[in-house]
């Protein structure tokens, strides 16, 4: 058996902006995400070298779509009860559309790529469901960069952001963080210009620029329930939006950030970290309110908005913020069912950093 294990960031949206709804239905956007330190951890396994003869002779022959190759059987395991098991998780769409791709290699260049009779994916579940955090997205993103790993397809950054993007708009984001921060992943692909653990997103989310990022800590309030982005996208429509991030503006701060960190950058940061999708989400749900006002009343924050279409706010802490004060806080928000973590944004020059803290 041959095994891998990926992990699977969460990210945070340092902006979010959207504009009216196309034609095809999807609204476009001009955001800069991020990613967490907090993730999920993806295990693949695949049986070794099965089925590795009929896996060569058929890609002896150019695939031209009229000759079927099965898919692998995938099995998925999951920590929590709810996660789904089935072709509803996004990681076995994801597989099946990876595997879709390699039908169509003209032929086998490595005798490490075989198409293993069966696939089974583990999840470990740290970042919460339905939060705004991306954790699906990145669970696919694994599992692109795991099988294209394991099975030795080396598939481009641009083919798996091409895959990845037909899955979901956050997961193209997903490949490139994880290619930054991962050390099960091809260092042809961690030495890619597109690998970083930030972004500017425009389109529907999938047209990515890396960006730099200074580090930070921040603690994540995940209230009892879930929002539905595509309820939060039909709703914003009808919103009053007062003010918009400028994401050129906010570009450039972040980029000085990480060269000097000086305190009068951060405060122009924060002018234009603005989600416009709390418009919505917020007044629909009355106590994100109550959450984003407390946090930023402590003297241990700086800064406190929503990520994503909700319903988690986070909090960018204090430089000095030290453990007790970090206790105190988490324990101070750990009430009526929230789900609180203390995490990390990292600046992406240090490769695996999911070994350095255990969230």
């Amino acid at each position: 058996m041959k095994s891998i294990t990926l992990a699977s960031y969460g990210k945070i949206n340092l902006s979010l902006n959207v504009g009216n709804v196309m034609d095809n239905g999807y609204h476009p956007v001009d955001m800069i995400m991020c990613q967490t330190l907090l993730h999920d951890l993806v295990k693949i396994d695949v049986p070794e070298r099965e089925n590795t003869l009929a896996w060569e002779e058929q890609s002896k022959r150019k695939y031209d779509g009229s000759e079927d190759m099965e898919c692998p059987e995938i099995e998925i395991i999951a920590n929590l009860p709810y996660i789904p098991i089935d072709e509803n998780n996004i990681c076995h769409r994801a597989a099946t559309e990876f595997f879709r791709e390699v039908r169509h290699m003209s032929k086998l260049t490595n005798d490490r790529k075989h198409l293993p009779s069966k696939v089974t994916i583990t999840l470990e579940k740290r970042v919460p469901v339905g939060a705004g955090l991306g954790g699906g997205s990145g669970n696919a993103a694994a599992v692109l960069h795991g099988l294209n790993a394991i099975l030795g397809v080396r598939f481009s950054m641009e083919k798996l952001l091409e895959i990845g993007s037909t899955l979901g708009a956050d997961v193209p984001f997903a490949v490139m963080n994880q290619a930054k921060s991962c050390k099960s992943v091809p260092s042809y692909l961690r030495q890619h210009p597109m690998a970083s653990v930030c972004a500017r997103a425009g389109g529907i989310g999938t047209e990515l620029t890396p960006l730099k990022i200074p580090p930070f800590k921040l603690i994540l309030v995940k209230p009892p329930f879930s929002v539905s982005t595509a309820e939060v996208y039909r709703g914003i429509d009808s919103c009053e939006i007062p003010k918009r991030p400028d994401n050129d503006s906010l570009t450039g701060t972040l980029g000085a950030l990480a060269e000097c960190g000086e305190e009068r950058l951060w405060k122009a940061a924060y002018a234009n970290m603005i989600n416009v999708l709390e418009n919505y989400t917020i007044p629909a749900h009355p106590v994100l309110r109550k959450i984003k006002d407390r946090l930023k009343e402590s003297t241990s924050v700086d800064f406190a908005m929503m990520s994503g279409s909700g319903p988690t706010i986070f909090a960018i802490l204090s430089e000095e913020t030290k453990g007790r004060e970090i206790y105190d806080l988490k324990r101070k928000f750990s009430v009526k069912g929230n789900m609180v973590y203390v995490t990390e944004v990292l600046d992406g020059r240090d490769l695996g950093i999911a070994r350095r803290m255990k969230r």
